[in-house]
């Protein structure tokens, strides 16, 4: 089986490696040269375009940053779908909008090409281990023969329902996430300004009832962390992640009618984060308007926001 991944971004990179070291024939390509030559160096094959991944390639996967990017790999006039065969796979692992990867698979089931939408959740610790969950939708027959590509990435594999159901899910899990960040660090802010120890609050919180991995996680990585990201890297989980992907939730949920109204207030909050230049800054950026707004500093001195000095 002979595998293409476009897009070796900070998400695509890592699982690309994992699928080369899996044993796998992997051709690649992204718009910027280093990552290529870096993946080349693990034993893949570069090409100059989608549709040239796609012409080497029974699976094309992709991990790309927008709706825009993704319905042009998959369906421009150089794209994937156009150096596709009838019985290939194409999968998008990126986070966008259902009807972006239903749209897609409509054209691919005129050249005989099968899609699954499996969007990936995960820290740089799973992806570079190969231990991301992973939310397809698509066929059941598709998502079988795909599954040993999936599993060189994916420690839990999950089958939400059809085409579209992979990026739902994934969008309802990322504004979980938004909204458990904002109240994480709102709790933080208020109990430090109301006279309580960090220490106190990362005690007594996880053995009660408002414990969650997002208090836990964004408390270690404010009080621990630079939100800048090394030079020259991209975030593990940034503000333009986060400002992205509410946004699809929020569209969604217009399309359906749903009232967002804890979503709405963190998706503004991220938001405010983007237009102070923190877009591409850690998640736990989020931690300065709130402390702002308070009138109080929870960091400890020499942790900046900006990466200047604190």
């Amino acid at each position: 089986m002979k595998v293409g991944f476009i897009g070796l971004g900070g998400m695509g990179k890592p699982i690309a490696v994992n699928i080369v070291k899996a044993g796998f024939e992997v051709t690649v390509n992204d718009l910027r040269e280093t990552p290529v030559q870096q993946l080349v160096q693990y034993g893949a094959r570069a090409a100059s375009s989608a549709r040239e991944v796609a012409a080497a390639s029974d699976i094309v996967l992709a991990s790309l940053a927008s709706n825009q990017a993704s319905e042009e790999v998959a369906l421009g006039p150089d794209g994937a779908l156009a150096g596709a065969k009838s019985g290939d796979i194409y999968i998008d692992t990126s986070t966008i909008s259902p009807r972006v990867i239903r749209a897609i698979a409509t054209q691919a089931a005129e050249r005989g090409v099968e899609v699954l939408d499996a969007p990936v959740s995960g820290n740089m610790a799973r992806r570079e281990e190969g231990s991301l969950a992973v939310m397809v939708g698509g066929e059941a027959a598709t998502l079988a023969r795909a599954m040993p590509v999936l599993e060189t990435f994916g420690g839990r594999i999950f089958h939400a329902g059809p085409i579209g159901a992979g990026c739902t899910v994934k969008l309802v899990n990322n504004l979980t996430l938004a909204s458990n960040n904002l109240a994480a660090i709102e709790a933080l802010v208020l109990g430090v300004k109301a006279g309580l120890s960090v220490e106190t609050l990362r005690e007594v919180i996880p053995a009660s009832t408002g414990a969650s991995r997002a208090f836990d996680q964004m408390v270690k990585d404010v009080m621990t962390h630079s939100a800048v990201p090394p030079a020259g890297s991209m975030p593990h989980s940034g503000i333009h992640t986060m400002v992205k992907d509410t946004a699809l939730a929020s569209e969604l949920a217009r399309e359906l009618s749903v009232p967002l109204l804890v979503g709405s207030v963190a998706t503004q909050a991220y938001l405010a984060c983007e237009a102070r230049g923190l877009a591409n800054h850690e998640v736990w950026a989020i931690a300065e308007i709130v402390e702002e707004l308070a009138g109080i500093r929870v960091r400890p001195e020499g942790l900046s926001y900006d990466g200047g000095p604190s």
